[in-house]
This record gives structure tokens, sequence and C-alpha cells, in this order.
């Protein structure tokens, strides 16, 4: 597999792990770019016996967003009002206006801490277990449920329940 294909294959999906976090397609771009550097710098060293690609660029970007929001004092993204959004033209797949569930799953996201934000990022977009999760946070299998059960609890109140069972699927 080249790295162009590589690429061509998991940029959508590194691109909506990003953004999901930061929540600001400029900054998104950016760190998106910095893990597709990073990855083409260090390809030739990729080792698919002990990953797959798209876990080793999962783990590039979560390095990436770690370092991101260590390296200076970063504010949290204000939520916009549907009134503010209204004059952002649809320029891509990527838009936050493509359709009502981005808009909403937007909403939802802009209202979570960043800490809650990682743990949809690592349940949903990143496809890991618990104990995956548990690993990388530092933390039991059992705290892990229990966050992840205090957090669809806080997005059902955020939203209606068919909304959010569209987002999720």
């Amino acid at each position: 597999m080249t790295f162009e294909e590589v690429y061509n294959e998991h940029f959508s999906y590194i691109y909506n792990i990003v953004y999901a976090r930061v929540l600001n397609r400029t900054e998104a771009e950016d760190l998106v770019s910095d893990v597709f550097f990073k990855a083409m710098d260090k390809f030739s060293g990729f080792d698919p016996k002990k990953a797959s690609v798209k876990t080793w660029l999962c783990t590039i970007a979560r390095n990436r967003l770690i370092d991101y929001y260590r390296s200076s004092a970063r504010t949290r993204s204000v939520p916009m009002a549907d009134d503010d959004m209204k004059d952002f033209p649809v320029e891509d797949d990527y838009s936050v206006e493509q359709d009502d569930i981005n808009k909403e799953a937007h909403r939802i996201l802009s209202l979570l801490s960043d800490e809650e934000r990682e743990l949809i990022n690592m349940r949903y977009f990143m496809d890991l277990k618990n104990p995956e999760i548990a690993e990388k946070l530092g933390i039991s299998s059992k705290a892990v449920c229990e966050r992840y059960r205090r957090l669809l609890k806080k997005c059902e109140d955020l939203t209606d329940r068919n909304t959010l069972r569209e987002l999720l699927t």
C-alpha cells in the first residue's frame, strides 16, 4: 500500500476525529495536515504487524491533539447559534451546514468538555473498546463504562432520543 492510498482511504476518517475534538474547521485542517505529514515522514517505519494503518493514524492524531492542547492555553470553541451559522457557505463534504444532523452533532459536541469529546472520539471514531479506552486514560474499564453512561445521559438531555440515535449510528 502506498502512502497516497493510505491518505485517500483515511483522510475523511482522521479529519472527523480531529474536527470532533476542536470544532473548528481551520484548526482541524491544520492539525490533520500535521498528522499526515508526520505519517508520511514515518511511513517507511510503519509495521502492519503492530497495528493497522487506521490505528496507527489514530494514534498519531491523538498525540497531535494532545500536543495542540498542551502547546498553549487553548480556549474552548464557543457554540454558535443557528443565526451565526446561516452565512457560512456549503463548500464541501466537511461543512457543518451539510445537513441538520451535522448541525445538531456540532451543537452537542460544542457543549461537551474536551474530555467528553475525547471519550466520544475513542468510542465512536476510533472504535476502541472499554479496556482499550481504560488503558489510554489510565483508569479502570468500570470507570470508562460509568463515564460513558453519564456522557450519554448528558447528550440525551441536550437533544431528543431519536436525534441522538441518528447521530450515533
